[in-house]
């Protein structure tokens, strides 16, 4: 089994990641034309994976500390985010976490699924 698109809605609907704005989770997968290396061997090459500018500020996000910081605003939803964290983990390899930008900061969580592609999730956390 692999975490299709509709399985991911139905298991991220009504979360919210909570910063300076309230971004819902939405479903990501990456370009099937782009080389499937992953995990990537630096950030440099998830840049280079999900076409952003180079120059991006990028850095490794654990993926169990992206589920920790979602918990806070989402107190009333404990088991559906024990749900998407426990559904991620064990239908995805080489499960990674990315945090690209500066001020608007877009996050990325994705793993490998059975049939070989790499999907996952995508937020945003606004910083100042």
């Amino acid at each position: 089994m692999s975490l299709n698109r509709e399985q991911f809605n139905l298991l991220t609907e009504g979360l919210l990641f909570m910063s300076e704005t309230d971004a819902p989770l939405t479903y990501y997968k990456l370009d099937p034309e782009k080389p499937q290396q992953w995990p990537p061997s630096t950030p440099g090459q998830f840049l280079q994976l999900i076409g952003e500018d180079p120059a991006a500020p990028v850095e490794e996000l654990p993926p169990e500390k992206f589920f920790r910081d979602l918990g806070p605003g989402n107190e009333e939803r404990e088991d559906q985010v024990a749900a998407l964290r426990r559904a991620m983990t064990e239908e995805l390899e080489n499960l990674c976490g990315f945090r690209v930008g500066e001020i608007q900061i877009k996050i990325f969580v994705l793993g490998k699924d059975d049939s070989g592609k790499v999907v996952g999730l995508q937020t945003l956390s606004v910083e100042t």
